[in-house]
């Protein structure tokens, strides 16, 4: 799945920061990757089930913990997402169940927690939690109602809007508020226990491990996504609490 400009989905073929990570890491291991587009929730069950060798892109949590052994590239924060419009600030999940008019929509997949699962699983309480397949569609809802807002890392947001062109109208347009409840976490890549072997998978974690301490993928972030973004939502793998 598209993740921003993280993995980009073009003319059939695989482009951003990952491809390329994933590129390097393929001429000092020899290993080889195929890429097959679909959607994020059908992307976790297929590595849930030992069908796919990587997952993606993703936040690390206890239970993907299960299936994978798991190497960081960056940390990342979720944040709340809308169209400015004037509206009040929002800082906490109390702040936003009480603004009643206010509804959630988010990606069927997305994980970035315990924190973001309470949150999803109150709006959903409440009547006031919408799901969609993916980034795009989750940003045309935000387009067509000024009620609506969206919990997801920024980078992924902001990356969605430069590389679709029929969103382009809204660069410059996007809230970005920290939520109190939504901690820093972990992001990069998950290696199957499922599907490869021990040999394979201490091949790709030890080479996947020493290029992301390098330097070179924390100015990859830096180069695709835009300063306010990066400042926002985004840090150095190694970087303290």
């Amino acid at each position: 799945m598209p993740s921003g400009l993280t993995v980009i989905a073009k003319d059939k073929g695989f482009t951003g920061i990952v491809p390329e990570f994933l590129e390097q890491v393929s001429q000092r291991s020899g290993c080889k990757f195929s890429y097959h587009l679909v959607p994020k929730s059908r992307q976790e069950n297929l590595f849930e089930n030992g069908q796919a060798d990587l997952l993606l892109t993703a936040v690390r949590t206890s239970r993907r913990d299960q299936f994978g052994v798991f190497v960081p590239l960056v940390q990342l924060r979720a944040a709340l997402i809308s169209i400015e419009n004037n509206q009040a600030a929002v800082q906490s999940l109390k702040e936003l169940l009480a603004n009643t008019t206010a509804k959630l929509v988010v990606v069927r997949g997305f994980d970035y927690g315990p924190a973001y699962q309470l949150i999803v699983e109150e709006m959903r309480r409440e009547g006031r939690l919408l799901v969609e397949a993916d980034t795009v569609s989750v940003i045309r809802m935000l387009k067509a109602n000024s009620n609506y807002t969206t919990i997801m890392a920024p980078t992924i947001f902001a990356g969605t809007l430069q590389t679709e062109a029929k969103l382009n109208d809204l660069l410059g347009k996007i809230r970005y508020e920290r939520l109190e409840e939504l901690p820093w976490t972990e992001s990069g890549i998950y290696i199957s226990t499922r599907s490869l072997n021990e040999s394979d998978r201490y091949l790709l974690k030890t080479t996947m491990d020493k290029l992301a301490q390098s330097e070179a993928v924390w100015k990859a972030y830096q180069q695709y996504y835009p300063v306010t973004v990066v400042k926002l939502g985004l840090r150095p793998r190694d970087s303290g609490h």
